[in-house]
């Protein structure tokens, strides 16, 4: 765990990885604000990462810094499985996700689910956090009362 001195009675803070897409940063942004706190911090992805690293070499430096990590997944791009078309997320936060789940393990790595999209029914089985059925490229939906329930809850455990 992250330890950070907060205060008078130096509470604990829990700090958590977000990331997302490009498209969806507006969105992450609006989490952040709803929920940063002195007992919980956020390390988003455009602060995380550092140019001239490779992608797994900065997973690995992160990893270290957070206690658990929030996958902010929309819809990013088409395609087509079996003759109908879909909506995907973006393949390098579903890496991320698989990354931090392989280190973290279940309990600390949560998928929060923005628009509609195609996901594998083997992801099914995951921390889902429902995000909204809307989603809108580079802005932000309001975060909802079920979203604001579904993350403390998930945040509470870790």
């Amino acid at each position: 765990m992250t330890v950070v001195a907060v205060g008078p009675g130096k509470k604990l803070a829990t700090t958590i990885f977000i990331g997302s897409s490009s498209a969806a940063r507006s969105q992450a942004r609006a989490v952040i604000r709803k929920f940063a706190s002195p007992a919980l911090r956020f390390l988003p992805w455009w602060d995380a990462f550092t140019a001239g690293r490779t992608l797994l070499e900065d997973l690995d430096h992160i990893r270290a810094r957070v206690d658990g990590a929030l996958l902010l997944f929309s819809p990013e791009s088409t395609t087509r499985i079996r003759n109908k078309k879909y909506g995907v997320p973006n393949l390098n936060v579903l890496f991320e996700f698989a990354y931090f789940y392989g280190h973290f393990g279940r309990k600390k790595v949560a998928m929060l689910k923005y628009g509609e999209f195609y996901l594998p029914t083997d992801l099914g089985g995951y921390i889902h956090i429902s995000g909204s059925r809307s989603f809108r490229r580079g802005a932000a939906v309001q975060v909802g009362k079920r979203t604001t329930r579904e993350l403390e809850r998930w945040v509470s455990q870790l």
